[in-house]
């Protein structure tokens, strides 16, 4: 009796190493294919600073470009999400089964117990870029107004310096309605009061050239001389706005995400 007691232990023992091995094993994989998207996530979030830094415009500054880069940055953002969803329940999936399976592989505790430390830092790893990933997405609805905005404002320029009235108060009406809805946008997470300050002056600036432009179609000579006086002192206030901070501001906010994103993956690496 002891005996056959004695096979039986050695037995469970053997068959927990086993079944310990192919858990972890599966284990394994499954963070090799986490981490295999790394990368991919990284990139994604440094284009958020891409899109700070175009604020800062330049010479060759070009808003059709820079609406073209946020619609993929917002695209890329919401395939990471998915990922990020995708591997979270994966992982989520083999954290149950070391857990609820330790106690079929006593002798196999010390290599479960470190994969489900690993599977645990992989897993507050995708929590730090899930909420990286939809901050983006929201960020960079404003962006598309502003950047769209911006292009519709050179283009208003152009019409009404060229005399193309009619144009000039169809691109006018786009005009406000993206600016209000940057406005509204301004607020998202990671996008500093002073961006929305900004993009309040923005709509005021607009609204005054609107004014000044009905005064040009009229012609009326003293109210288009009164709406220029306003939009001088509109473009002085616009023009003591630090959009370097800005960008900053908006990197300050993301790097303790990404840092938290990029330590737990070393982490779970180890």
């Amino acid at each position: 009796m002891l005996g056959a007691l004695i096979i039986g232990v050695i037995l469970y023992a053997g068959a927990g190493i086993v079944y310990a091995g192919a858990l972890t094993s599966s284990a394994e994989r499954t963070l090799n294919m986490v981490v295999s998207h790394q990368n991919s996530l990284n990139t994604s979030f440094n284009e958020i600073d891409s899109e700070a830094s175009a604020l800062g415009g330049s010479g060759t500054f070009n808003p059709q470009q820079a609406v073209g880069l946020v619609d993929k940055s917002v695209t890329s953002s919401q395939v990471a999400a998915r990922t990020i969803n995708r591997d979270d329940s994966l992982l989520a999936s083999v954290q149950g089964q070391l857990d609820s399976s330790r106690w079929l592989t006593l002798a196999g505790h010390g290599t479960m117990d470190r994969e489900a430390a690993r599977v645990g830092h992989a897993r507050n790893a995708l929590g730090a870029a899930r909420m990286i990933a939809a901050d983006q997405v929201l960020d960079g609805h404003f962006w598309h107004a502003l950047y769209t905005a911006l292009g519709e404002l050179d283009t208003l320029n152009n019409q009404a310096g060229s005399g193309d009235y009619a144009s000039a108060k169809t691109t006018q009406a786009k005009l406000q309605t993206d600016v209000a809805q940057a406005v509204q946008e301004s607020t998202a997470p990671g996008l500093p009061p002073d961006l929305h300050s900004l993009m309040v002056d923005l709509q005021t600036f607009v609204s005054d050239f609107g004014k000044q432009l009905d005064a040009q179609i009229a012609g009326d000579d003293a109210a288009v001389a009164q709406y220029q006086a306003s939009l001088d002192a509109d473009r002085s206030k616009l023009a003591t706005y630090n959009v370097d901070k800005i960008g900053s501001d908006i990197d300050a906010f993301y790097r303790p995400l990404r840092d938290r994103f990029n330590s737990e993956i070393a982490a779970a690496t180890s």
